[in-house]
């Protein structure tokens, strides 16, 4: 598998703004106003408007998840069903997210112990109420992204991967996922970051964002 490469450097130059796509306005004054990027592709891929750089690289954040899930699947774990969209979502902390959570991970010799999401409250504010008026604590299993998590542990085991370290950017798994990134996004990876669950984060272009 080819590598996705080391980050980009970090600019130091000043950013400018980014144009205004919407306007609050009431009563005739404008109250606040929205900036960013936008591009509209045609069917086949291709560019047809744009307004702002959507050239410029941002981190697709939990945007990520679908091309994550479909490494995941690429390297040979069968999903299907609920199994497959708790690998692709960021759950709200259910206890039947949960509980089909721990499942993947026991059907391969696992436990939450393999886990290396931050521990967490369910995303869920119903639930995480709940889930403190029973007396629990933040865990890992209820961390928005543990069902990620499970199928990447889960296929690092179908593999013989190392779980130990399946989010260290250079495990087999996550070059992977670099792999399936910069090729759904018809671009190469412009740089690596960490998101939130702890997983590594590709940034890619807003144009191949949309693709």
């Amino acid at each position: 598998m080819t590598s996705t490469g080391a980050p980009s450097a970090i600019s130091t130059s000043p950013v400018p703004a980014p144009p205004v796509l919407a306007e609050i306005v009431r009563s005739g004054f404008t109250e606040g106003h929205h900036r960013g990027s936008l591009v509209l592709l045609a069917a086949d891929g291709t560019v047809e408007h744009t307004i702002g750089d959507p050239a410029a690289p941002v981190f697709p954040r939990s945007s990520n998840k679908p091309m994550q899930a479909a490494a995941i699947l690429r390297a040979g774990l069968d999903l299907s069903g609920e199994r497959l969209a708790l690998a692709a979502a960021s759950h709200s902390g259910e206890p039947f997210h949960l509980d089909l959570a721990r499942t993947m991970l026991a059907e391969h010799g696992l436990s939450t112990d393999d886990l290396l999401t931050p521990p967490d409250l369910p995303l869920d504010p119903v639930e995480a109420e709940a889930y403190l008026a029973a007396g629990n604590v933040r865990e890992r299993i209820t961390m928005n992204c543990s069902g990620k998590h499970a199928a990447m542990l889960a296929v690092c085991v179908r593999n013989g991967w190392d779980t130990a370290t399946y989010l260290d950017p250079g495990h087999p798994l996550q070059r992977l996922v670099g792999e399936v990134v910069a090729e759904a996004a018809g671009e190469p990876v412009a740089a690596l970051g960490t998101d939130g669950c702890g997983a590594p984060l590709m940034a890619i272009g807003l144009t191949g964002l949309a693709r």
